[in-house]
């Protein structure tokens, strides 16, 4: 027994801290500076503003053109009386019927339990709050005149086509997004939300999506892209964080986010994240139930709004800010209109048919258990089969684990945790 256990310590403590999946290891990413022109960072700054209100990232892409996509696997429970979610990794969906797996479960279940690459220990409520950044996530670039300028200009385009694959030439944008974070909040570790021919976030919930991908079950269907994050904030990048990091391999880089600089890279076979901007600083204290945004109000001046009350200001030279561009890799236009038009759709019950299929002839599930699983507990289960996001990798922390978190997830800890967390 004790021979087991320190068995289970010593492999926890020397596991390698990445360990991707070949087929999402050695893509190319690119930085480069100046990529977007000083006019044109001013021109999308003046629009920044012109936009006033950013939602938190929790629902931001459902509120910003996504209104369609599929929300859950039939997982959905009752929501509570004051619209909360009891469960740690449920919260309401759009229209506050139900609690559910968040679109990026995947994504925020990772950072709670590990800390981000930054190995950060802390409470469950004060990770929540780092990585609920703010954002507007729009699809038609031609209302957009200085947007679909810049991305149509040469630079952008050489950045992008460089990630494609040589035999898919052809860029067919679908999204660009604005993303804002204020001091002491991350963009958490995640691959992209994928695209696949017959799956896509309308029909198939985002982390799902992801398991597909690590799966290696749907590389037949996997639809390459590319995604460009331009930076878009003055402030100098020394001391505070903020970086982009990504992972080819067992090894992390890191790329500073200059001001007008920029990286290309397709996230969606890529794992990536950006670092704490200002880990020194307590995030706003945001919950996943609330309803939050970053409004600018004027005279350089942003307010976070949370459930109606202002809860925090900040000036335009405190935030970091950047404008993601993301398409398709297509061979042509021809092949890129045969994805746009209606098309087959794979449904949720046969991608699930076929993960359990394969959970149960790689011995990572038996029949039994599988048959006692609820919706929740069986995509928490794909989540961990599949998806294999590193560990802190610039932390010299011990354990790879957020033991500070285990108070939310195991209430019989929190009086030990408080002594140490």
């Amino acid at each position: 027994m004790l021979f087991g256990v320190v068995a289970v310590i010593v492999f926890t403590i020397f596991r390698p801290r990445a360990v991707i999946p070949p087929h999402l290891a050695g893509h190319p990413v690119l930085n480069v500076d100046g990529l977007i022109p000083t006019e044109a960072g001013k021109q999308l700054n003046e629009l920044i503003r012109e936009m006033q209100d950013f939602p938190s990232n929790l629902n931001a892409d459902l509120k910003s053109g996504f209104s369609g996509a599929r929300e859950d696997i039939g997982e959905g429970q009752p929501i509570g009386f004051d619209g909360t979610c009891s469960h740690p990794f449920l919260v309401p969906n759009l229209n506050k019927t139900l609690c559910v797996l968040p679109q990026r479960i995947d994504v925020g279940r990772h950072f709670v339990l590990t800390g981000g690459p930054d190995g950060v220990r802390e409470s469950y409520e004060k990770l929540i709050a780092r990585a609920l950044s703010f954002g507007r996530y729009m699809t038609d670039l031609s209302n957009y005149p200085v947007v679909e300028n810049l991305f149509g200009s040469d630079g952008f385009q050489n950045a992008a086509k460089q990630v494609c694959p040589v035999e898919k030439p052809y860029l067919d944008p679908f999204q660009f997004n604005f993303i804002i974070q204020v001091p002491g909040q991350t963009v958490a570790l995640h691959l992209d939300a994928p695209y696949f021919w017959g799956a896509t976030r309308k029909n198939i919930p985002q982390w799902l999506l992801v398991v597909m991908v690590f799966s290696g079950l749907f590389t037949d269907r996997f639809i390459d892209q590319v995604q460009v994050v331009g930076y878009l904030h003055e402030w100098s990048t020394e001391g505070v964080g903020g970086d982009f990091i990504y992972y080819n391999g067992r090894t992390s880089e890191l790329l500073s986010p200059k001001p007008l600089a920029g990286n290309s890279v397709d996230g969606s076979k890529t794992i990536h994240a950006a670092l704490i901007y200002h880990p020194e600083v307590a995030a706003p204290a945001i919950t996943k139930d609330d309803e939050a945004s970053l409004k600018y109000i004027g005279n350089e001046t942003w307010n976070i709004v949370v459930n109606g009350a202002v809860l925090r200001q900040y000036a335009s030279k405190d935030l970091r800010i950047s404008i993601v561009y993301r398409a398709r890799c297509f061979g042509s236009s021809e092949e890129a209109a045969r994805f746009r038009a209606p098309q087959d759709l794979l449904s949720v019950e046969e991608v699930l048919d076929a993960l359990t299929k394969d959970m149960l002839a790689k011995n990572k599930v038996t029949e039994t258990r599988l048959e006692k699983l609820d919706r929740v507990e069986l995509g928490i289960l794909m989540m961990e089969t599949y998806i294999k996001y590193p560990f802190p990798s610039l932390s010299q922390a011990i354990i790879p684990y957020n033991y500070c978190a285990l108070g939310r997830l195991s209430p019989w800890a929190k009086p030990f945790l408080s002594l140490i967390c």
